[in-house]
């Protein structure tokens, strides 16, 4: 759950020079060519879902939001912005939507080992962060993907609990 935003070109130069990796055994492409909404080619820039901080693919041609901002300006003729859903944005809108949820006020959370409110009482407990006070926090909303994964991990051990955590059992991971 949550949106994927792409960058979008027709040109072929650019996608293959900055996107794809070629040699004589492997051809390792960036970018996905597709017709909707328009044909061309598509290389997946981020995801954002509540609660996460914003999820960018990692790519050759920039390795951070600001190289990106350089590379999108450098290549703005031939470069649009697309999310999942079709939507055009221009850098600029798309820049506020990362800046906006990249600016969330933080949220206290602390693991627990227990039910889900939204299964019900169906007997089984899950590994899986609620709201709490400041003092009991153990992560903040919006999580960190790295961070996350090592709170997980350290809790399991500290409330012995390994089996599969909400998340999984959604098949969110």
């Amino acid at each position: 759950m949550g949106t994927n935003y792409y960058l979008f070109t027709r040109s072929k130069n650019l996608a293959q020079r900055y996107f794809a990796t070629n040699n004589s055994w492997v051809s390792d492409e960036e970018y996905e060519i597709s017709d909707e909404p328009l044909l061309g080619y598509y290389i997946h820039l981020n995801k954002l879902s509540y609660g996460w901080r914003p999820l960018f693919q990692c790519h050759k041609a920039f390795s951070s939001f600001v190289d990106l901002e350089l590379f999108f300006k450098e290549h703005q003729k031939s470069l649009k912005i697309f999310d999942e859903y079709g939507e055009e944005f221009g850098w600029d809108a798309y820049k506020r939507i990362i800046m906006n949820h990249s600016g969330r006020k933080p949220e206290p959370m602390k693991w627990v080992y227990e039910e889900d409110e939204f299964l019900g009482k169906r007997g089984r407990k899950y590994l899986q962060t609620i709201r709490c006070t400041t003092e009991e926090a153990e992560i903040w909303i919006p999580f960190d993907h790295l961070e996350y994964e090592q709170s997980e991990k350290l809790a399991a051990i500290r409330l012995n609990c390994y089996d599969k955590t909400i998340h999984e059992f959604f098949g969110f991971l």
